[in-house]
């Protein structure tokens, strides 16, 4: 068994993590009514409240962001192991074909051969 083998299941398990991470990350997320923080809508929010939610911002934006590059990476390693494998059963399905054709071509020689006693 392969590195890469003994590492699927990790690698499978990893990806629900994130997967899942990103789910929680996503339903908990609320969107903004911009007009309850835009000071010439509303002037009586204040620099704080809007600091605040903006740093509340930038912690989702970095939780977001690291989750998305370690799927994107797991992903494109099962791309790449996935048409590694792709390209490798074509060889073997082309070898296959050629000995199968191979073998055609010896039966239906051995065929029309006519089998003549030495004299």
């Amino acid at each position: 068994m392969s590195e890469i083998d003994v590492n699927i299941p990790i690698n499978n398990a990893k990806k629900v993590e994130l997967i899942t991470e990103l789910i929680d990350l996503l339903t908990s997320r609320e969107p903004i009514d911009y007009s309850q923080y835009d000071p010439s809508i509303n002037p009586h929010i204040s620099a704080e409240e809007i600091a605040r939610l903006n740093e509340q911002k930038e912690v989702e934006v970095k939780s977001l962001q690291n989750a998305w590059e370690q799927l994107e990476s797991l992903l494109f390693n099962d791309l790449q192991i996935t048409l590694q494998e792709k390209n490798q059963l074509f060889t073997y399905l082309g070898n296959k074909r050629k000995e199968e054709k191979l073998k055609h071509k010896n039966r239906s020689r051995s065929r029309t051969q006519v089998w003549r006693s030495d004299e």
